[in-house]
């Protein structure tokens, strides 16, 4: 496994509705703009709409990059999932899955049969697409449409191919994964979620947590890392909702810890894939192919934040959302060259995932207590529930001298001219007539600063 160093990008303006919102809030001010989000979803869809490219056989899609043309199953998936996932209608939706179920493997082999493959695959079926597609369809309820791939042979696919020690790697056999466990997990949870294949796998992903080591990596041995980390509890989230065990808990007190919220942290995890581990002499053949995956690290472990049984971190969570949103908003397809990861559609779905999951999930679990003010809600966490409300609100200095002089600069700097005419006029310098002039200008721009600020329109939503 290898891993690349984050990504050199750009650091592109924060949206103006976001700054105009941390002028007036402040920045400390945890703030979660539903209206820079919706805006931040139709951009990524429109996005998609536009890089749809009809297949040179049947059907049509996306691919990852997203400047070329000819598209790839698991791409396709995910970008029919985003329309799905976000409620809206896509014109070539039909398209997609008929370009889908015109790739699904037929096979005599059960180990083949029913599964897709990548484009560097060798045209053998593999987790890192079949478990993107078999989520897809179940997601988007396309298991009695007759123009839909064979979902039953999907799911029967992921079970044949599930590793004896309960975890997944990219076929039967290959060393299992924690990525490719979760990929199989979260497929297999929306088509059977209480198939006994999902109690090894959620058994394998969390077997030998400790206190010392809450968290995952690449591998059950491997360094633990946010993107590892998050991705797991958001499969466990799904997988079994009702979950809360200590080393779970401890697992997202190592995430919120190691997270930096304003790092769109990016990287690529390489590795080696056999379709057989042990040949006839009783060794390991050379691996016989390579796959990458792009990782996006922020966006994962802010969905994962969300699903924290205690309820969200929300300074964390609105940080991680300035982050996310300030980012490749307008067109990905021309924000990196080609193979930087920004062309990608993978650019696009872990961010519009996450944003759909803050559209969806309340931020009150089932003890807080909600605080129904005229024109706010205050959500009180259970932990707190017996603290009185004034006691844990933000308590401000009775004058703020830097706030203070930037909201009446006008009337400080009036006073001082009036000051200073009046000292001129006791020493003899200058007479009355003197002072009244000098202090007519500054009261007539004073004036009309005030009227300016009380009569200015307000700001309109983006």
């Amino acid at each position: 496994m290898n891993q690349t160093p984050p990504l050199p990008s750009p650091a592109p303006p924060a949206p103006r509705a976001v700054r105009s919102a941390a002028r007036r809030r402040g920045a400390h001010v945890p703030v979660i703009d539903l209206a820079v989000l919706d805006a931040r979803l139709n951009e990524s869809l429109d996005v998609l709409r536009d890089t749809y490219a009809p297949a040179l056989g049947t059907g049509g899609g996306w691919y990852h990059e997203l400047a070329r043309p000819e598209p790839g199953t698991t791409a396709t998936a995910v970008g029919l999932m985003a329309f799905a996932e976000a409620g809206r209608a896509f014109e070539h939706f039909d398209d997609g899955l008929e370009l889908l179920a015109a790739r699904q493997t037929r096979s005599d082999d059960p180990l083949r049969d029913g599964g897709w493959a990548t484009k560097t695959s060798l045209g053998m079926p593999v987790i890192e697409a079949t478990g993107w597609i078999a989520r897809f369809l179940a997601r988007a309820r396309c298991d009695l449409r007759d123009d839909a791939p064979d979902l039953e042979r999907a799911y029967r696919w992921l079970l044949y191919n599930q590793n004896p020690d309960g975890g997944w790697g990219s076929l039967h056999g290959c060393p299992s994964r924690v990525w490719l466990t979760c990929l199989a997990l979260r497929a297999l949870s929306q088509l059977n979620p209480y198939d006994p294949a999902v109690d090894r796998g959620v058994e394998w992903l969390t077997a030998d947590r400790t206190a010392h080591r809450p968290a995952w990596g690449p591998t059950q041995a491997s360094r633990p890392t946010v993107t590892h980390t998050a991705f797991a509890l958001v499969t466990l989230a799904e997988a079994r909702p009702g979950l809360r065990t200590e080393r779970l808990l401890d697992a997202y007190d190592w995430l919120l810890e190691h997270l930096d919220p304003d790092d769109d942290h990016t990287w690529i995890e390489t590795y080696g894939v056999s379709p057989h581990t042990v040949s006839e002499r009783g060794a390991g053949p050379e691996p016989v192919w390579r796959l990458a995956l792009w990782h996006y690290g922020l966006p994962i472990a802010l969905t994962a934040l969300l699903r924290d049984p205690r309820g969200p971190q929300g300074a964390t969570v609105a940080r991680a959302f300035r982050t996310l949103v300030r980012g490749e908003v307008a067109d990905p397809r021309w924000n990196g060259y080609p193979g930087s990861g920004r062309t990608s559609l993978w650019t696009l779905w872990w961010r519009l995932e996450t944003l759909v999951a803050l559209s969806r999930i309340p931020l009150a679990g089932n003890a807080d207590v909600l605080h129904w003010l005229p024109d706010a809600l205050v959500v009180q966490r259970a932990h707190a529930r017996e603290r009185p409300l004034a006691e844990m609100l933000p308590h401000r200095r009775l004058v703020d001298p830097v706030g203070l002089a930037q909201r009446h600069w006008a009337v400080f700097l009036l006073s001082l001219v009036c000051a200073g005419s009046a000292l001129g006029v006791a020493a003899g310098t200058w007479g009355w007539k003197d002072f009244w002039l000098s202090v007519i200008l500054p009261i007539v721009l004073t004036s009309i600063d005030e009227s300016v600020k009380r009569r200015r329109a307000q700001r309109a939503p983006p």
